[in-house]
Protein backbone atom coordinates (compact mmCIF):
# COMPACT_ATOMS: atom_id res chain seq x y z
CA UNK A 1 0.00 0.00 0.00
CA UNK A 2 1.40 3.78 -0.56
CA UNK A 3 1.64 6.33 0.71
CA UNK A 4 -1.29 7.90 -1.50
CA UNK A 5 -3.53 4.78 -0.35
CA UNK A 6 -2.85 5.28 3.47
CA UNK A 7 -4.48 8.79 3.11
CA UNK A 8 -6.79 8.53 0.81
CA UNK A 9 -8.63 5.65 1.44
CA UNK A 10 -9.17 6.29 5.18
CA UNK A 11 -10.12 9.82 4.00
CA UNK A 12 -13.28 8.45 2.51
CA UNK A 13 -14.30 6.48 5.41
CA UNK A 14 -13.75 9.43 7.89
CA UNK A 15 -15.72 11.72 5.82
CA UNK A 16 -18.42 9.03 5.68
CA UNK A 17 -18.88 9.41 9.08
CA UNK A 18 -18.74 12.71 9.15
CA UNK A 19 -21.50 13.34 6.64
CA UNK A 20 -23.38 10.46 8.56
CA UNK A 21 -23.33 12.57 11.60
CA UNK A 22 -24.00 15.93 9.97
CA UNK A 23 -27.63 13.89 9.10
CA UNK A 24 -27.69 12.12 12.46
CA UNK A 25 -28.18 15.55 13.82
CA UNK A 26 -30.26 16.94 11.09
CA UNK A 27 -32.77 14.60 12.19
CA UNK A 28 -32.55 14.99 15.99
CA UNK A 29 -33.03 18.99 15.39
CA UNK A 30 -29.50 19.98 16.11
CA UNK A 31 -28.69 21.38 12.86
CA UNK A 32 -30.67 24.03 11.27
CA UNK A 33 -29.09 24.04 8.09
CA UNK A 34 -30.37 20.74 6.03
CA UNK A 35 -27.72 18.82 4.34
CA UNK A 36 -30.13 16.50 2.25
CA UNK A 37 -32.77 19.52 1.43
CA UNK A 38 -31.84 22.10 -1.11
CA UNK A 39 -34.97 24.46 -0.42
CA UNK A 40 -33.46 25.01 3.47
CA UNK A 41 -32.21 28.07 4.11
CA UNK A 42 -28.69 28.54 4.62
CA UNK A 43 -27.18 30.22 7.03
CA UNK A 44 -23.73 30.20 5.89
CA UNK A 45 -21.50 31.06 2.90
CA UNK A 46 -20.43 27.45 2.86
CA UNK A 47 -23.37 24.93 2.41
CA UNK A 48 -23.86 21.32 3.21
CA UNK A 49 -25.23 21.52 -0.56
CA UNK A 50 -21.91 22.27 -1.77
CA UNK A 51 -19.79 20.49 0.63
CA UNK A 52 -21.50 17.85 -0.85
CA UNK A 53 -20.95 18.37 -4.58
CA UNK A 54 -16.93 19.28 -3.93
CA UNK A 55 -16.98 15.80 -2.13
CA UNK A 56 -18.73 13.86 -5.31
CA UNK A 57 -16.55 15.39 -7.76
CA UNK A 58 -13.35 14.21 -5.72
CA UNK A 59 -14.76 10.93 -5.70
CA UNK A 60 -15.81 10.38 -9.47
CA UNK A 61 -12.35 11.68 -10.02
CA UNK A 62 -10.53 9.32 -7.32
CA UNK A 63 -12.47 6.18 -8.63
CA UNK A 64 -11.88 7.08 -12.44
CA UNK A 65 -8.20 8.01 -12.20
CA UNK A 66 -7.08 5.71 -9.60
CA UNK A 67 -9.55 2.56 -10.62
CA UNK A 68 -9.20 2.56 -14.28
CA UNK A 69 -6.67 2.47 -16.78
CA UNK A 70 -7.06 5.59 -18.35
CA UNK A 71 -4.88 7.65 -20.62
CA UNK A 72 -1.83 9.32 -19.08
CA UNK A 73 -3.58 7.91 -15.64
CA UNK A 74 -0.75 6.87 -13.03
CA UNK A 75 -1.57 2.96 -14.12
CA UNK A 76 -0.98 3.13 -17.60
CA UNK A 77 2.10 5.20 -16.21
CA UNK A 78 3.09 2.71 -14.41
CA UNK A 79 3.04 -0.13 -17.43
CA UNK A 80 4.74 2.12 -19.43
CA UNK A 81 7.66 2.65 -17.05
CA UNK A 82 7.68 -1.32 -16.52
CA UNK A 83 5.88 -1.89 -13.76
CA UNK A 84 7.89 0.97 -11.49
CA UNK A 85 5.72 2.88 -9.18
CA UNK A 86 6.24 6.66 -10.05
CA UNK A 87 7.68 9.00 -7.97
CA UNK A 88 5.07 9.82 -5.26
CA UNK A 89 4.29 6.59 -4.78
CA UNK A 90 7.78 5.35 -4.11
CA UNK A 91 9.60 8.50 -2.88
CA UNK A 92 13.02 8.98 -3.16
CA UNK A 93 15.18 10.97 -1.09
CA UNK A 94 18.82 11.68 -3.37
CA UNK A 95 19.56 12.20 -6.61
CA UNK A 96 21.31 9.11 -7.15
CA UNK A 97 18.56 7.35 -6.16
CA UNK A 98 16.17 9.39 -8.77
CA UNK A 99 18.39 8.64 -11.64
CA UNK A 100 18.88 5.29 -10.87
CA UNK A 101 15.34 4.59 -10.77
CA UNK A 102 14.70 6.63 -13.94
CA UNK A 103 17.36 4.13 -15.71
CA UNK A 104 15.01 1.76 -15.29
CA UNK A 105 12.39 4.02 -17.10
CA UNK A 106 11.87 3.09 -21.00
CA UNK A 107 11.97 5.98 -23.74
CA UNK A 108 8.02 5.50 -23.56
CA UNK A 109 7.56 5.54 -19.87
CA UNK A 110 9.16 9.07 -19.55
CA UNK A 111 7.27 10.53 -22.51
CA UNK A 112 4.23 9.40 -20.66
CA UNK A 113 5.23 10.46 -16.94
CA UNK A 114 5.80 14.05 -18.47
CA UNK A 115 2.48 13.73 -19.52
CA UNK A 116 0.91 13.10 -16.63
CA UNK A 117 2.33 15.54 -14.91
CA UNK A 118 0.40 18.25 -16.45
CA UNK A 119 -2.84 16.31 -16.91
CA UNK A 120 -3.62 13.77 -14.21
CA UNK A 121 -1.71 14.56 -11.61
CA UNK A 122 -3.40 17.93 -11.81
CA UNK A 123 -6.95 17.40 -11.94
CA UNK A 124 -7.01 14.52 -9.18
CA UNK A 125 -5.20 17.18 -6.95
CA UNK A 126 -7.18 20.14 -8.12
CA UNK A 127 -10.40 18.13 -7.56
CA UNK A 128 -8.98 17.33 -3.87
CA UNK A 129 -8.19 20.58 -3.54
CA UNK A 130 -11.56 22.14 -4.59
CA UNK A 131 -13.16 19.65 -1.83
CA UNK A 132 -10.57 20.40 1.22
CA UNK A 133 -11.31 23.98 0.74
CA UNK A 134 -14.84 23.71 0.91
CA UNK A 135 -14.89 21.04 4.06
CA UNK A 136 -12.14 23.63 5.67
CA UNK A 137 -14.62 26.48 5.05
CA UNK A 138 -17.44 24.21 6.12
CA UNK A 139 -16.34 23.30 9.85
CA UNK A 140 -14.56 26.76 10.43
CA UNK A 141 -18.25 28.52 9.95
CA UNK A 142 -19.85 25.88 12.34
CA UNK A 143 -17.59 25.25 15.29
CA UNK A 144 -15.92 28.02 17.50
CA UNK A 145 -12.33 28.85 16.86
CA UNK A 146 -9.86 31.34 17.24
CA UNK A 147 -9.32 33.23 13.55
CA UNK A 148 -5.92 32.43 13.42
CA UNK A 149 -6.72 28.39 13.72
CA UNK A 150 -9.26 29.56 10.95
CA UNK A 151 -6.96 30.98 8.71
CA UNK A 152 -4.62 28.15 9.49
CA UNK A 153 -7.68 24.97 8.54
CA UNK A 154 -8.44 27.18 5.32
CA UNK A 155 -4.63 28.09 4.60
CA UNK A 156 -3.72 24.25 4.70
CA UNK A 157 -5.28 23.21 0.99
CA UNK A 158 -3.73 26.43 -0.60
CA UNK A 159 -0.57 25.23 0.69
CA UNK A 160 -1.00 21.10 0.07
CA UNK A 161 -1.73 21.63 -3.76
CA UNK A 162 0.83 24.24 -4.33
CA UNK A 163 3.29 21.53 -2.95
CA UNK A 164 2.19 19.18 -5.40
CA UNK A 165 2.10 21.80 -8.32
CA UNK A 166 5.48 22.14 -7.04
CA UNK A 167 6.68 18.78 -7.24
CA UNK A 168 4.71 17.93 -10.79
CA UNK A 169 7.09 20.87 -11.66
CA UNK A 170 10.51 19.32 -10.14
CA UNK A 171 9.51 16.00 -11.65
CA UNK A 172 8.77 16.96 -15.31
CA UNK A 173 11.54 19.58 -15.28
CA UNK A 174 14.15 16.45 -14.14
CA UNK A 175 12.29 14.51 -16.66
CA UNK A 176 12.85 16.83 -20.17
CA UNK A 177 16.46 17.67 -19.20
CA UNK A 178 17.76 14.06 -19.24
CA UNK A 179 19.90 13.07 -20.17
CA UNK A 180 21.46 15.60 -18.46
CA UNK A 181 21.21 15.09 -14.97
CA UNK A 182 19.98 17.95 -11.84
CA UNK A 183 22.04 16.70 -8.49
CA UNK A 184 20.06 19.87 -7.13
CA UNK A 185 16.27 18.78 -7.93
CA UNK A 186 17.11 15.28 -7.76
CA UNK A 187 18.51 15.62 -3.84
CA UNK A 188 15.15 17.47 -2.80
CA UNK A 189 12.34 15.81 -5.16
CA UNK A 190 11.87 13.51 -1.96
CA UNK A 191 11.96 16.03 0.53
CA UNK A 192 8.89 17.84 -1.62
CA UNK A 193 7.05 14.61 -1.52
CA UNK A 194 7.42 14.26 2.15
CA UNK A 195 6.32 18.02 2.77
CA UNK A 196 3.19 17.80 0.13
CA UNK A 197 2.15 14.46 2.18
CA UNK A 198 2.41 15.99 5.57
CA UNK A 199 0.45 19.33 4.39
CA UNK A 200 -2.00 16.87 3.21
CA UNK A 201 -2.68 14.85 6.29
CA UNK A 202 -2.74 18.16 8.19
CA UNK A 203 -5.61 19.31 5.59
CA UNK A 204 -7.42 16.03 5.87
CA UNK A 205 -7.33 15.30 9.68
CA UNK A 206 -7.41 19.02 10.83
CA UNK A 207 -10.90 19.51 10.25
CA UNK A 208 -12.36 16.51 10.47
CA UNK A 209 -11.12 16.85 14.13
CA UNK A 210 -12.19 20.65 14.26
CA UNK A 211 -15.90 18.82 12.89
CA UNK A 212 -16.15 15.77 15.33
CA UNK A 213 -14.44 17.57 18.71
CA UNK A 214 -15.12 21.29 18.61
CA UNK A 215 -17.97 23.02 20.01
CA UNK A 216 -20.83 24.11 17.39
CA UNK A 217 -20.90 27.91 17.08
CA UNK A 218 -24.49 29.10 18.66
CA UNK A 219 -26.26 29.37 14.83
CA UNK A 220 -25.72 26.18 14.23
CA UNK A 221 -27.63 24.05 17.07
Amino acid sequence: MTIQHLLYIPTIFLLGLVFGTMINERAKGKMSNAIIDSNAPFCYQTSGKRLLQTFSIFLIVFVITHMFPIPFGSKVVSQLLGGHEIFDKRPVFSSTEVYERINLFSRAGVVAYKRFTYTIDVLFPASFFAFLWTFASFVSERRKISKPVRNILIGFPFFWFASDLIENAVIFKILDALPNQSEFLGNYLGLITTLKFGLLAFSIFMPLLMMLFARKNADSV
